[in-house]
């Protein structure tokens, strides 16, 4: 088994970070409803509503000249009122907190949930591939150009393709052979290799980070990948491509995943036959088909180049025997 992974590809700092604010949301909503609950067995449900007319007194003094003398009088007005009601939202709202009914324990809560429903819309908007929401006939979006974006997506693959084709170019694909140490000249150094390749140029021109691993088919079986991963593997003899494995939405420490098995056949012994799988993985960065193909033909690519590089290496190992033996035949 095989194991390269990226430094780059370790978001668990972010992803400790996501599940901390998702479990305050659960907890601020668990809290909300327990003191619904509370409330709601706390109520005054014999409140009547105060329709008490007001009173308004209004005292008067006069004074009045009786034979010769002033005399003070005072007189006194009741007058009422009918209750004023609230004026205005701002002033209803007011009116209904203060005082602990059934409707008024509904709307304060009401108003809770609804400020944590938004504020967990905003925080989901801030994640990654996520332009427009919509629940409960609420959109919340961002602004994206759209056609920027098609464009952008073509560009990435007509890229990719072109990882592709700089290889299997001649005096690349001797360039590659070259730079590769004689002990590493074996179908796992020369794909590995590759895909390390295939890892600088994701990570430079799009600042996609992916580990890998080739695993042996027993090894592949045995290992600690998801379940979906492993069964998943059956449909590859359907299609000569990878097959990529989003992960789930909701589950932020899980990794998407390409996988696609390729079979090693040893030169000298035509009988020896190998299938490894190949796993590419990424916290973050979803495969597509475009990356199915081209794991596909770089595994193909690599097969050439190791078919090439055993036969050219036994032909001059074979010179140099023959050479051997002459030089033993002349002394």
């Amino acid at each position: 088994m095989l194991v390269r992974k990226n430094d780059k590809d370790y978001p668990i700092l972010k992803d400790k970070m996501k599940r901390t604010v998702y479990w305050i949301f659960v907890l601020l909503f668990t809290a909300i409803t327990i003191s619904l609950i509370a409330n709601s067995f706390t109520v005054n449900s014999n409140v009547v509503p105060n329709k008490k007319n007001e009173e308004s007194i209004v005292t008067k003094e006069t004074e009045k000249e009786v034979k010769g003398k002033v005399e003070k009088t005072r007189e006194v007005t009741t007058t009422e009122k009918p209750s004023q009601q609230a004026k205005g939202f701002q002033e209803l709202m007011i009116h209904l907190l203060y005082e602990k009914t059934v409707g008024t324990v509904l709307v304060k809560h009401f108003l809770m949930y609804l400020g944590l429903l938004i504020l967990y819309l905003l925080f989901i908007l801030t994640q990654k591939n996520v332009s427009n929401l919509k629940v409960a006939g609420l959109e919340v979006g961002t602004s994206q150009d759209v056609q920027a974006e098609f464009y952008k997506a073509v560009e990435e693959q007509k890229n990719k393709f072109d990882f592709l084709t700089f290889w299997m170019r001649e005096e690349n694909r001797l360039t590659f052979i070259r730079n590769t140490d004689i002990e590493h000249r074996t179908f796992l150094g020369f794909l590995s290799r590759m895909l390390e390749k295939m890892q600088e140029y994701y990570r430079d021109d799009w600042n996609i980070n992916f580990s890998f691993t080739i695993y042996e088919m027993n090894e592949f079986e045995r290992s600690s990948l998801p379940r979906k991963v492993k069964k998943s593997a059956v449909s590859l003899t359907e299609e000569d491509k990878g097959l990529p494995i989003l992960k789930e939405k909701d589950l932020h420490f899980h990794k998407n995943y390409l996988i696609y098995k390729v079979t090693e056949v040893n030169v000298k012994d035509a009988t020896d036959i190998k299938e490894h799988m190949i796993v590419l993985s990424s916290y973050y960065s979803e495969f597509d088909e475009v990356d199915s193909i081209l794991i596909s033909g770089l595994s193909a690519l690599i097969n050439l180049i190791y078919i090439q590089t055993t036969q050219s290496d036994f032909i001059l190992y074979l010179l140099k025997e023959n050479q051997r033996a002459r030089e033993r035949l002349m002394l």
